[in-house]
């Protein structure tokens, strides 16, 4: 059963990229079902050899179903393109937890050219993934749906932090806190920067320019060629405002390698063991 809903919840969020790639294989089919050829065999006959007006048409046709469906797929894909660019669509638009693959995003901005993407309800290491290789050109969200917090204590705690770490754990407490039972066991015992806006009493949305700033100055504190692993509760207007401005930066600055851990939906909600490598 919760197979079957995650199936249909994965048709409704993509009804639209659904219908435009059985659009694509209808027309690649199409001229193996109804023979074009014979229906310009009389253009063919009077026009003997290809003009220059007509060059790419005459010669498609003459060249058989091959070509017709490749030709018809071409000029279909185009079309779609345009018409998902000009009517700005925008993928993950269904109330859903929009768990895909990297290559389904990829696939819709690249080859549909679906231009924005929703990143609410979308797993924080694939938000990571799409804003910080730049998938889609925009992810809107609505400034109002995070009010903007001042005055408000950012607290940092670390552990285990001496000279010349070479791999250090990240945390992030926003939306929720995060106990240490919620770390991997194989992480543990890490050295660990946790930055928090969160005390525990307070589970709104806001955006904290503070709560960035003080990331960006503890990140930047850590030493050359550094392995990142984050672990966070951070929505999504802190998630993109995190990715540009502390870990996607010209060289990468002074971070070797960028991993960041999922958190499970059930039970105490703890991380996953493996984190997913962004870069």
């Amino acid at each position: 059963m919760k197979k079957l809903n995650k199936i249909f919840n994965f048709i409704k969020d993509n009804c639209l990229q659904i219908a435009e790639i059985i659009v694509l294989i209808i027309v690649c089919c199409l001229p193996y079902f109804i023979d074009i050829k014979s229906i310009f065999q009389k253009y063919l006959s009077e026009e003997d050899h290809p003009t220059p007006e007509n060059a790419i048409y005459y010669l498609t046709i003459e060249k058989g179903s091959f070509f017709i469906s490749i030709a018809m797929f071409i000029a279909a894909l185009i079309a779609i393109r345009k018409y998902n660019h000009d009517k700005e669509k925008m993928a993950n638009r269904a109330n859903c937890y929009h768990n895909y693959p990297f290559i389904w995003y990829l696939f819709c901005a690249k080859f549909l050219n679906i231009e924005k993407c929703n990143l609410i309800l979308v797993p924080i290491f694939m938000q990571f993934k799409l804003v910080s290789r730049s998938v889609f050109n925009q992810f809107p969200l609505i400034e109002s749906d995070y009010p903007i917090e001042e005055n408000k204590t950012i607290k940092i705690d670390k552990k285990r932090i001496v000279a010349n770490i070479r791999e250090v754990n990240i945390i992030l407490e926003d939306t929720y806190p995060i106990s240490n039972n919620q770390i991997p066991t194989t992480k543990k015992n890490l050295p660990t920067i946790k930055i928090s806006r969160n005390d525990g009493n307070d589970f709104g949305r806001y955006f904290n320019q503070d709560f960035i700033k003080n990331i960006i100055n503890e990140v930047r504190k850590l030493p050359q060629d550094i392995t990142i692993n984050v672990f966070a509760t951070t929505n999504p207007m802190h998630t993109v405002n995190i990715i540009r401005r502390v870990f996607v930066i010209g060289d990468r600055g002074n971070i070797k390698r960028l991993y960041v851990f999922q958190q499970r939906r059930t039970g105490n909600r703890a991380f996953e063991a493996k984190g997913r490598k962004i870069y």
